[in-house]
């Protein structure tokens, strides 16, 4: 019974005994069969004993809220604005300890006031998070302040980009690798040690890298070899900690709506919206959702995972494609804005569409254009306009 209180109060010897357990069990198995019968009774006795007090077939319980999150102290670099700033307010709503890291004092202030102010515990430590040294600080007294830490979430970073590689300074190069990458891993780092150290039940790594760290970008050499970079330590880290209980992912943002985008103009917001394949973009809340459900204990067996925020956007290429049934859409029937294929299978539209062209149906060529409406291609057909429009009103009233 002692073994078993042990157990209970050291959680990383209860993996290794189930490795040991699972590598062992066909010799056990031989030597069991060679005992005699009283032996054998004594030892089912001893493993319906310890099965009772440790079930290895027991699965865990899981409460599909966020409640786990509760009381977690978790770090948040880049908090005074954007994604960040959407992350720890976010983790501050749900009860957790947020400690918000920025060099900007008065923005990131506000923002741990605001978390306080609305119920939350968190305080502001400002930081150069382009700094090692810096952020090891950062985690000192954050330990010195908490007592413990349980998460670190690696936002901080800059956007660089627009011109082709060899237009770049070795400046450019020093400065976004300082913070994108040197950053990143002094937060996880300092931040692995510290969890270690703490014994925490939740440890959990967030780093926010990019869509650019998926599909390489033009013009964006530079960051998107940091992102690249964020995500390989992401996935390498999850190996090393997998064994540990501490979590290990990356958020992979696509066009969102955050200062890196600057001053922009609406053209150039517009130009990224209709680039998305989801035709807009990303609100920072829509990343902070993910980090909350990234820290909880409903996401203990994720890790090692790089997971795009974007609207599909790294999804891949987009080609031309239209909709057969667009009607889906509003629930409505066939009408002139259906395809031609979707018009073309149904026998009424069929027999609207040969009393309007004759032999349209076994056009071999015509089928080139079933992903159209007869609203388009209507005028190349040859129909007079006073055709064309009886056309698109008898299939309208299909």
């Amino acid at each position: 019974m002692v073994l078993n209180q042990r157990f209970e109060r050291d959680s990383l010897l209860k993996h290794r005994i189930r490795r040991k357990l699972l590598i062992a069990a066909p010799a056990a198995q031989c030597y069991y069969s060679t005992m005699e019968m009283d032996k054998q009774l004594q030892v089912e006795n001893l493993v319906r004993e310890y099965a009772e007090s440790y079930d290895l077939r027991k699965r865990r319980v899981y409460r599909m809220d966020f409640n786990s999150v509760k009381g977690k102290v978790a770090i948040v670099t880049g908090a005074s604005r954007g994604i960040g700033r959407a992350i720890a307010e976010c983790f501050g709503e749900n009860g957790m300890k947020v400690v918000c890291a920025a060099r900007s004092a008065e923005q990131g202030r506000a923002v741990a006031d605001g978390i306080c102010a609305k119920g939350g515990d968190a305080i502001f430590i400002q930081t150069d998070c382009s700094k090692a040294s810096a952020i090891r600080e950062l985690v000192d007294k954050t330990v010195t302040h908490y007592g413990k830490l349980d998460g670190v979430v690696s936002n901080a970073g800059i956007g660089m980009g627009g011109t082709p590689l060899h237009e770049y300074e070795v400046e450019d190069y020093e400065k976004i690798f300082s913070l994108n990458s040197e950053g990143v891993f002094a937060g996880m780092k300092y931040g692995a040690e510290a969890i270690l150290k703490s014994h925490s039940e939740g440890g959990f790594l967030i780093n926010v890298a990019s869509v650019a760290g998926l599909v390489p970008q033009r013009g964006q050499a530079l960051y998107s070899a940091t992102k690249f970079g964020v995500v390989g330590m992401t996935r390498a880290a999850a190996l090393d900690y997998a064994e540990y209980g501490i979590t290990v992912n990356a958020i992979c943002p696509g066009y969102t709506r955050t200062s890196i985008f600057g001053d922009a103009p609406a053209a150039a917001m517009d130009f990224f919206a209709a680039d998305c394949p989801a035709k807009r973009m990303g609100d920072p809340e829509e990343c902070a959702a993910l980090a909350l459900f990234l820290a909880s204990g409903l996401a203990r067996y994720i890790t090692g995972a790089a997971i795009p925020v974007d609207g599909a956007l790294s999804a891949g290429h987009q080609s031309i494609s239209s909709w057969k049934h667009p009607e889906i859409l509003t629930g409505g029937k066939l009408n002139s804005q259906s395809t031609i294929a979707a018009l073309m299978e149904n026998e009424a539209a069929k027999a609207i569409v040969e009393q309007y062209l004759p032999g349209f149906a076994d056009n071999q060529q015509a089928k080139a254009a079933y992903g159209m409406t007869f609203g388009k291609i209507g005028p190349m057909l040859g129909l007079p306009e006073t055709a064309l429009k009886a056309l698109l009103d008898a299939l309208d009233n299909l």
